[in-house]
């Protein structure tokens, strides 16, 4: 668990909110990053588990993104049933956080 591992989890999270489309939450990331490199010790072992668990989760949220991509882009040329497109609607999303 060094600051180098640290950061480098720091920057592929960072690539994948980047993806998400979810620019507060990038924002968040990189101050969350300057103040767990200020601290040392537990503070650090401490952040650094949240920083994993929340990649994980940031992870999981782009696998979803993906599918929905993909599901959406066989309901648009009608190969599934229409789910997102159904009434008129063109299933866009602002961000893919939630």
């Amino acid at each position: 668990m060094s600051a180098e591992f640290f950061i480098i989890l720091g920057i592929l999270t960072a690539s994948l909110i980047i993806l998400l489309k979810h620019w507060p939450l990038l924002f968040v990331q990189i101050i969350y990053q300057f103040i767990a490199l200020v601290f040392a010790g537990t503070v650090f072992k401490l952040l650094f588990i949240g920083q994993v668990i929340f990649g994980l989760w940031i992870l999981y949220r782009t696998i979803r993104a993906i599918d929905y991509h993909y599901t959406l882009e066989l309901d648009q040329t009608e190969r599934i049933p229409q789910k997102y497109t159904k009434g008129g609607s063109l299933g866009q999303k602002k961000h893919f956080l939630f």
